[in-house]
């Protein structure tokens, strides 16, 4: 019987680290430049470029438009497994997660986002691994759920085809082109 126990606990530790594995974002497969395009139901075509690494993050600058040039809108900071520990808008206004936002996390975890302009609001993300990338729910500190969807990712865990539905409404992201070097 000991056995039975030992031998299911080792296959529930390979499942989750493959599951986990399976929504990690891979910096490490891609060079500076590298993109993906999106098109956004509610905002039109954006580009995420991969910048490389700074510090201890790595960073991604995200365009608007027909092409992945000019300024960017927003730049992204994230961990080694694609969780944000900082976002900043074009016009300075910046939101940073502690200890991370929790989007690459499965099972549940809380966090903390904090604006620059002093806001600060626990969040709980809940997240599953789902067939070719995740689904998720987040929740604000009284309960009440805020959004959830799902996404697709490839396999060097860059976001492709997913729904975001919310107090927003509900958009869709449907992956355009990727360009990796």
């Amino acid at each position: 019987m000991k056995i039975v126990v030992a031998f299911a606990f080792i296959i529930s530790l390979i499942s989750t680290s493959v599951f986990a594995d399976s929504v990690r974002w891979k910096p490490e497969t891609l060079k500076a430049g590298d993109y993906t395009s999106i098109n956004q139901s509610q905002g039109g075509l954006i580009h995420h470029v991969f910048r490389g690494k700074v510090g201890r993050f790595y960073v991604l600058e995200s365009y608007r438009g027909s092409s992945p040039s000019g300024k960017p809108v927003f730049t992204t900071y994230l961990d080694k497994d694609g969780n944000q520990v900082r976002w900043v808008r074009q016009d300075g206004f910046e939101l940073k997660f502690r200890p991370h936002d929790c989007t690459r996390t499965l099972g549940r975890c809380q966090y903390t986002q904090i604006g620059s302009d002093g806001k600060k609001e626990v969040r709980l993300r809940i997240t599953e691994a789902a067939r070719n990338g995740f689904k998720f729910s987040e929740y604000g500190s009284d309960g009440k759920r805020l959004f959830g969807g799902k996404m697709t990712l490839d396999a060097r865990g860059n976001a492709g085809d997913g729904t975001l539905n919310g107090y927003q409404g509900k958009q869709r992201f449907r992956l355009v082109k990727q360009a990796y070097q």
